[in-house]
């Protein structure tokens, strides 16, 4: 990993563990964590060429999908972490998820995106 990657790479993963932290205390009481309202939420976060945009929605109180609206990536070397991500997310239905080995930064970037559009559906 090189140095110029570094700070944007930490502070993605202490703002996901930080945001984490809030949605799990927003939703205590309940055994699954947060509960969710319905609806279509934005979030973004910096990848390694720039932002990458996601909508989540939530459909029954739990996330439904993952759309990737925006990104800057390289062609290719990303792909796959666009692919696997959203749907690890829906399946675990967690922004924690194992990130793409060749494209960790992308990655936790899709997971951090998604955490920050997912505030907006906890409820109080």
């Amino acid at each position: 990993m090189n140095s110029h990657a570094r700070p944007r790479l930490s502070g993605a993963v202490l703002g996901l563990g930080l945001l984490m932290a809030g949605l799990a205390m927003a939703g205590c009481g309940g055994p699954k964590g947060p509960r969710l309202q319905d609806g279509a939420y934005k979030g973004s976060a910096e990848g390694v060429h720039g932002p990458i945009s996601v909508q989540v929605t939530v459909k029954g109180g739990r996330i439904a999908a993952v759309d990737v609206l925006s990104q800057e990536e390289a062609a290719g070397v990303a792909d796959l972490a666009f692919q696997r991500i959203p749907a690890e997310i829906v399946k675990k239905q967690s922004t924690e998820v194992e990130a793409v080995t060749g494209a960790s930064t992308s990655s936790k970037a899709i997971m951090a995106a998604a955490a920050e559009a997912l505030k907006a559906a906890a409820k109080n």
